[in-house]
């Protein structure tokens, strides 16, 4: 009877091993890639509102005495204050294109500067200034487009991943283009 317990102790742990190691890798899966989504709808819902914000100081913001037109460093904090999470120097390839002219900047950090392409007045030209340089009004739309890079730890519980600070990289787009009504 006392040998039957300790085989049955052995089991136990074995039985463990075998479905204990799975099933917390499953588990540390599972929050990644809820983590994963998370970042994707955040960065989705900040370039939204980064697009919006543009609508509503579009059409005629550039003529006077109106006083709403507003400049891509403007834009880009609209998008950083709602990119809950994400340092500005992670957010990527952030493209601001409207129907006359598309602003490129390397980082959200850049677009956040004072100087360079911060000071850009978008998607109107700066108040006081025609409106485009065929003199026609800015009715038409706007789109805006960034890039984050999400690090994945699961990638280093991967068989065959190296060493523990190999860390799996995704590319995660977003994008939205408005149309500007008024």
């Amino acid at each position: 009877m006392l040998h039957r317990r300790s085989s049955r102790a052995g089991n136990s742990i074995i039985e463990f091993t075998l479905v204990g190691i799975p099933v917390i890798f499953l588990l540390i899966s599972v929050f990644e890639v809820s983590r994963g989504m998370w970042m994707y709808h955040t960065l989705a819902s900040a370039v939204k509102d980064g697009a919006r914000f543009a609508v509503v100081h579009g059409n005629d913001c550039n003529l006077t005495p109106s006083n709403c037109a507003v400049r891509i460093r403007d834009i880009s904090q609209r998008i950083r204050s709602y990119a809950v999470g994400m340092p500005p120097s992670e957010i990527r390839n952030v493209t601001f294109t409207s129907r006359t002219r598309t602003v490129v900047c390397a980082t959200l950090a850049d677009c956040l500067a004072s100087g360079g392409q911060g000071n850009t007045f978008w998607p109107a030209a700066a108040p006081g200034a025609a409106a485009d340089a065929g003199g026609e009004s800015m009715m038409g739309w706007v789109e805006v487009n960034a890039q984050y890079s999400f690090r994945s730890a699961i990638a280093m519980f991967w068989p065959g991943a190296g060493r523990a600070q190999n860390f799996g990289t995704f590319v995660l787009p977003a994008s939205s283009r408005e149309v500007i009504q008024y």
